[in-house]
């Protein structure tokens, strides 16, 4: 009797774990997720992820999404899971986040021997065109508050849907620059997969935490907390750490 009990429970325990499939937004995009020659995801983010959800029994499914409509299908759980999400009081409505999954430092990033070269943000408004921004990111508090003080923000900041829309406008002489995240700046600049001779600015956007986004709606409690058990042990291990490591090289 006791013999059978085991086997129902493993059964059971087997059942929760291969039920837990996820659908994970990815972006061809530089450091953190790209595809290979091979049509295979690599980068940070995906070791990462692949690390965190192998640990915690977890089958996965990358989609490249952009950024804006990602965060409404995480929201409405046709989504799963985002990476490298910043923690906001709004997206904790529809998300769990798990981590810190690392830290990300924000830069501008515009072509090389700029009019105006940025140290602080004032110095933005003395720009001659725009700078591109990632619709529905978020750059830190400092940044949103800089954005509500300052009258006609659209005269500054353009939105847009994805990174490779803020390359082709940075080329095409449409915007000052971009914001981008420093990791990201420097891969495009080390493969040579960014425009000849830019200029990365003294200013820092923000430098934060970012974090495992899951979506409330579409992840059971059983399965968030295998996740939360699997990043535990794999931080506490220094699995994190080695990947991150490892891809800085």
């Amino acid at each position: 009797m006791f013999k059978l009990f085991l086997c129902l429970l493993a059964m059971l325990f087997n059942a929760s774990v291969w039920g837990c499939d996820l659908l994970v937004r990815v972006e061809d995009y530089a450091a953190q997720s790209h595809r290979d020659e091979n049509q295979q995801w690599q980068g940070i983010d995906i070791e990462l992820t692949k690390a965190l959800l192998a640990q915690a029994g977890c089958r996965h499914r990358f989609v490249p999404v952009p950024w804006g409509r990602a965060l409404l299908m995480l929201e409405s759980g046709e989504l799963d899971m985002m990476l490298s999400v910043s923690k906001t009081e709004a997206r904790k409505e529809f998300a769990t986040f798990i981590g810190p999954q690392r830290v990300e430092r924000i830069r501008v990033v515009s072509k090389a021997n700029p009019s105006v070269i940025l140290k602080n943000f004032g110095d933005i408004l003395n720009t001659q065109l725009p700078l591109g921004i990632q619709e529905g990111a978020f750059y830190g508090s400092e940044f949103s508050q800089f954005m509500r003080e300052i009258k006609s923000p659209e005269q500054y900041f353009f939105k847009v849907p994805n990174n490779d829309t803020k390359l082709s406008l940075l080329i095409k002489d449409r915007i000052f620059g971009f914001l981008e995240e420093q990791l990201n700046v420097e891969y495009e600049i080390k493969h040579q997969l960014a425009p000849k001779d830019v200029f990365i600015h003294p200013l820092i956007i923000n430098e934060a935490p970012v974090y495992f986004a899951l979506s409330k709606k579409s992840v059971s409690p059983e399965h968030l907390k295998q996740i939360k058990k699997a990043f535990e042990t794999l931080d506490k291990s220094d699995v994190f750490k080695q990947i991150l490591n490892s891809s800085q090289h």
